[in-house]
C-alpha cells in the first residue's frame, strides 16, 4: 500500500469520526450492500459476540469511536483504547465519560505499525475493522501484535467485513474504494474482504486456534488464541 493511500485513509477516518457509527446503527456510510438492514442486524450480532468473548484487561485496537464499549465495558477491569485518529479518540472519550468508566480506561494515539505494545498485558484484544485495511503481507503484524499483547491464556477477537455472495454483487475482494462523507467529500481507501479460506489460512500461518463466531453477508467475527 503506498503512502498516499495510507494518508487518504487516515484523513478519511479522522473526518468521518462524527458519522462513523452510522454504518452500524443506520446501515449507511460505508455500506456497499444496498439493504441497510443487513448491516444493522449483523452489527447487533457482533455486539453480542463482543459481550460474550471479552473480559478482564482489554485492548480495543483501532477502537474508532469506541462503538463496542457498551458491549464489553461492564465485564472488563482495564480498558485500553488505541487509534491513530485524534478525532476518533475524541468520540471514544465522550463515550467513556457518558458510561462513567474513566477510571478504568487508558487512551493511546499512534500508528499501529510503529507502536510498541505492552507484552503479556491483556486478557482480550479486540480488533474491529482493522484487518480489512491491511494487505495480506501486513496482516502478519496484526497477529504478531496479538501474540505480544496477550498473556498465556488470552484471546483475540476479530470483527470485520466478510467476502460473501451478497458482497460480490457490489465489490471485488480486494479493491481501492471511493468513500464519501455525508457532505460529499471523497477519499480513497484500501479494502480487503476476507472469506472462510482466509480464516483457515490464518490458523496455519500464525499458529492460532480459531473459532468462527459469525460469518454473514456483511460481517464476520472470529475469536482465537495461540497454541
Amino acid at each position: 500500500m503506498d503512502d498516499d493511500l495510507r494518508l487518504s485513509m487516515l484523513r478519511y477516518y479522522d473526518e468521518r469520526a462524527p458519522e462513523y457509527e452510522e454504518a452500524y446503527v443506520l446501515g449507511t456510510g460505508t455500506a456497499s450492500i444496498p439493504d441497510p438492514q443487513i448491516f444493522r442486524a449483523e452489527a447487533a450480532v457482533l455486539g453480542g459476540i463482543v459481550g460474550r468473548c471479552t473480559h478482564g484487561r482489554l485492548m480495543d485496537l483501532a477502537c474508532g469511536t469506541g462503538y463496542w464499549l457498551t458491549y464489553y465495558a461492564s465485564h472488563c477491569s482495564r480498558i485500553t483504547l488505541f487509534d491513530q485518529s485524534e478525532r476518533m479518540l475524541a468520540e471514544a472519550r465522550a463515550k467513556v465519560n457518558q458510561l462513567g468508566i474513566v477510571d478504568r480506561c487508558v487512551f493511546l494515539q499512534g500508528d499501529f505499525f510503529e507502536q510498541e505494545f505492552e507484552k503479556n498485558s491483556y486478557d482480550t484484544v479486540l480488533a474491529g475493522f482493522l484487518l480489512s485495511h491491511l494487505t495480506q503481507v501486513q496482516e502478519r503484524a496484526l497477529f504478531d501484535a496479538f501474540r505480544t499483547m496477550l498473556d498465556a491464556f488470552g484471546r483475540f477477537v476479530i470483527l470485520d467485513s466478510a467476502w460473501s455472495p451478497e458482497r460480490a454483487k457490489h465489490n471485488t475482494k480486494v479493491e481501492r474504494q471511493l468513500r464519501q462523507l455525508n457532505d460529499g467529500t471523497a477519499f480513497q481507501i484500501y479494502k480487503r474482504y476476507c472469506d472462510r479460506d482466509d480464516i483457515a489460512r490464518w490458523a496455519r500461518e500464525y499458529g492460532a486456534s480459531l473459532r468462527i463466531e459469525h460469518f454473514g453477508s456483511a460481517f464476520y467475527a472470529v475469536s482465537g488464541s495461540f497454541d
